[in-house]
C-alpha cells in the first residue's frame, strides 16, 4: 500500500470519529425514535398531570389563549428540531435532505405521542369523569404541551 493511499484511509477514519464523536448529529428516523419519544413524553407528562392548577385551567381557559398553547407547541417542536436535529447534518443538507421533510416527520411523530400520552395520563386519573368533554379536550392539549417537549427532547438528544 502506498504512503498516498494509508493517509486517504486514516483521512476517512478520522472523518468517520470526527462525525460519530464530535458533531453527534441525528440518525435516520426510526421505530426505536417513536419509543424514545413516548417515553421522553411520559416522563416530562407525569411532572404535569397531577398539578391542579392544571386541572383549573382546563375548565376556564378561553378558546385565544387554547390556540395560543396549541400554536406554542408547534413553534416550540420546530425550533427544537430545527436547532438540535437540523442544523447537526451538515453532510445531509449537502445530499439535498429535505428540511421540510426532516421537521415534518418528527413534528407529526412528537405531537401525536405527545396527544396520545396526555390522553392516557388524562383518562386513567379519571378526569374524563369530572370534566365535561371539552373540558377533557382542553386538558389533553395543554398537558400536551410539555409532553410534546419531553418527546422531542428525547428523541433528538439521545446520543448525549
Amino acid at each position: 500500500m502506498t504512503t498516498e493511499k494509508r493517509i486517504k484511509k486514516i483521512e476517512c477514519e478520522l472523518d468517520l470519529l470526527k462525525e460519530g464523536l464530535l458533531e453527534r448529529k441525528p440518525e435516520r428516523f426510526s421505530p426505536k425514535d417513536i419509543v424514545r419519544a413516548f417515553f421522553g413524553a411520559l416522563l416530562i407528562g407525569v411532572t404535569f398531570i397531577f398539578s391542579s392548577r392544571l386541572f383549573d385551567v382546563a375548565k376556564q381557559i378561553q378558546l385565544d389563549h387554547f390556540i395560543a398553547v396549541v400554536a406554542s407547541t408547534i413553534i416550540i417542536l420546530i425550533a427544537e428540531i430545527y436547532f438540535i436535529g437540523w442544523s447537526r447534518i451538515k453532510k445531509e443538507r449537502e445530499k439535498g435532505r429535505n428540511v421540510f421533510e426532516f421537521t415534518l416527520k418528527r413534528l407529526a411523530v412528537f405531537y401525536v405521542v405527545a396527544l396520545l400520552v396526555a390522553s392516557f395520563y388524562s383518562y386513567i386519573l379519571g378526569y374524563n369523569k369530572v370534566l365535561s368533554a371539552m373540558e377533557f379536550i382542553r386538558l389533553i392539549f395543554l398537558t400536551a404541551m410539555p409532553c410534546a417537549i419531553g418527546a422531542a427532547i428525547a428523541d433528538l438528544l439521545k446520543k448525549y
